[in-house]
C-alpha cells in the first residue's frame, strides 16, 4: 500500500508539470547536453514517446495489470533501437563450459534471502556510456566473496579489468567483455581497490600493480542453468555473477518486472537474493546509478527463466 501511495505522489507530480518543465528537469537531473538545436528536438520528441509509453503501462499498474511500474530515467531520450545498441556493447556472454560447475548444498535453502541485509552488497556503481557492464557485475561477485569470507568491504576496480584484461578476452567500451575472463584475470594478476585504480568510463592504459592487490582468486565456477541452480547458488555461495536480457526493462522504476522478456543476454548484473511475495521474484544490482529502478536495483519474476537471467550465473572462488 505505502508503494503504491508513494507511486501515485510521483505520477500526480509527474502530470501537474508541464511538457516542457518535465524535459528541462530531465535534462538537469541527468546531465544532458546535446550539440545543437536539431539533436535537442529529436531527443525531445523520443522523450514526449517515452512519456507516453510510461504513462501507458502505469495506468495498467494501477488497475492490477502489472506487477511493476515504469518511469523517467538517464535512457529517457534514446529510442528501444538506441537502447538495445548500448547493451550490445556490453554483450555479456555464455560463460566457458570448461569451468567447474557449482555443486548444490544438501543444506535447506531458505524461502528468501537478500545479501544486502548480510552486508555482502557494497555501494551501487554507474558503468555510465561504457559498455562495461561485464566488469561491474564481476567485482560486485568479487566484493561479495570478499565480504563473506574475509569480512572485507572493500570497493574493486572495474577499471583495471577494462585496461587489463584484453589478453583474456575483453574489450573496450564498445567491444563489451564476459565475467568468466574477468575472473581468469584477476586469478592470474590479482585486482586493485577502486580508490587505487579508479573508474573513467573509458579504456585507458594498463598500470596496475600486484603490490596493490587487495583482492586474489582461485578461479571461477558455473552454476547450472536453471532457475533452481541459481536460486540454490545465490543462497549458498552469496552475490552471483548473470547475464540477462535487458532491452525491455530500459523505463523500469519500480516493483517486480514481469513484462515479455525473451532474448539472447546483452547485459552483465548481479543476482543478490530472492524473496517470494508477493510473487517470486530475483533481487538484481544493476550498474546504470543509483536513480535508476530501485535505488539502483530491480526485482524480477522467477517465472520460467524470465529475460534469461537464470541461464549464464557464475561466481569466482575465493578462499
Amino acid at each position: 500500500m505505502k508503494t503504491l501511495v508513494i507511486l501515485l505522489i510521483s505520477v500526480w507530480a509527474v502530470n501537474s508539470l508541464s511538457l516542457h518543465e518535465q524535459w528541462t528537469d530531465f535534462k538537469v537531473t541527468h546531465s544532458k547536453v546535446y550539440k545543437n538545436i536539431a539533436e535537442e528536438k529529436l531527443r525531445f520528441g523520443i522523450f514526449q514517446e517515452t512519456l507516453k509509453k510510461i504513462e501507458e503501462h502505469n495506468a495498467k499498474y494501477e488497475a492490477g495489470l502489472s506487477s511493476y511500474w515504469m518511469g523517467v530515467n538517464q535512457f529517457s531520450d534514446l529510442t528501444t533501437e538506441e537502447f538495445s545498441a548500448f547493451l550490445r556493447k556490453s554483450s555479456a556472454k555464455k560463460p566457458k563450459i570448461d569451468a567447474e560447475l557449482h555443486v548444490p548444498s544438501n543444506v535447506s535453502i531458505p524461502t528468501e534471502i537478500d545479501w544486502r541485509k548480510k552486508g555482502a552488497v557494497l555501494g551501487v556503481k554507474d558503468q555510465g556510456a561504457c559498455g562495461s557492464c561485464w566488469a561491474f557485475s564481476a567485482t560486485g561477485a568479487l566484493e561479495g566473496q570478499n565480504a563473506i569470507k574475509h569480512h572485507k568491504k572493500v570497493p574493486l576496480s572495474e577499471q583495471q579489468l577494462l585496461d587489463c584484461s584484453g589478453s583474456y578476452g575483453n574489450g573496450d567500451c564498445d567491444q563489451g567483455g564476459e565475467m568468466t575472463d574477468a575472473f581468469n584475470y584477476v586469478r592470474d594478476h590479482g585486482i586493485e581497490s577502486e580508490s587505487s585504480y579508479p573508474y573513467k568510463a573509458k579504456q585507458h592504459k594498463c598500470t596496475a600493480s600486484k603490490q596493490k592487490n587487495v583482492l586474489s582468486i582461485q578461479g571461477y565456477k558455473n552454476v547450472a542453468h536453471t532457475v533452481e541452480g541459481l536460486r540454490n547458488a545465490v543462497a549458498t555461495v552469496g552475490p552471483i555473477s548473470i547475464g540477462m536480457y535487458a532491452e525491455p526493462i530500459q523505463s523500469y522504476a519500480g516493483g517486480i518486472f514481469d513484462g515479455f522478456c525473451k532474448g539472447e543476454s546483452d547485459h552483465g548484473v548481479l543476482a543478490v537474493g530472492y524473496g517470494e511475495s508477493p510473487k517470486p521474484y530475483w533481487i538484481v544490482k544493476n550498474s546504470w546509478s543509483a536513480q535508476w529502478g530501485e535505488n539502483g536495483y530491480f526485482r524480477i519474476s522467477r517465472h520460467d527463466n524470465l529475460c534469461n537471467i537464470a541461464s549464464e550465473g557464475t561466481y569466482p572462488v575465493v578462499h
